[in-house]
């Protein structure tokens, strides 16, 4: 796993079937797990990895296959309109700030996940890795306890 960039190093993300891809500035910062249920209802698994990425650093190429829907009033979705892959998330309440699915980045620019959110919503199938930060309660952001 690399641990330093300089400054002008980028990777770039893509969608399964390379129609959509962004370019984003490295280093990425340590990537979060979402477990609220849209995030699962959306990928599929147990849990979705998040990297946040300053948005205007962010260049978006193929954005013609792109389609978007509003999953909330303040999040907007897009994903690849041949692959179906989710792209990004873009969200009205941080508007300097762009989500990237960790799978869609070259492995070796991603770290190891920083922290659990919105685990009061997990799947009780879901078993979470001891010792990492876990948060939840109503805004799924709370600290919870061990």
């Amino acid at each position: 796993m690399p641990t330093s960039f300089s400054a002008s190093s980028e990777v770039v993300a893509s969608c399964f079937c390379g129609a959509a891809t962004l370019t984003v500035p490295l280093p990425l910062r340590p990537p979060i797990h979402c477990h609220c249920s849209q995030c699962r209802r959306l990928s599929g698994a147990a849990w979705t990895t998040w990297v946040s990425v300053p948005r205007p650093a962010v260049s978006i190429q193929g954005q013609d296959a792109l389609r978007s829907f509003a999953a909330t009033p303040n999040v907007l979705r897009h994903f690849c309109g041949q692959c179906g892959t989710h792209v990004y998330t873009a969200d009205a309440r941080m508007p300097q700030v762009l989500g990237i699915p960790a799978g869609i980045l070259p492995p070796d620019s991603v770290t190891k996940a920083k922290c659990h959110y919105f685990v009061s919503d997990k799947a009780h199938w879901a078993t979470l890795p001891e010792g990492e930060p876990c948060f939840g309660g109503p805004t799924g952001t709370e600290a919870l306890s061990a």
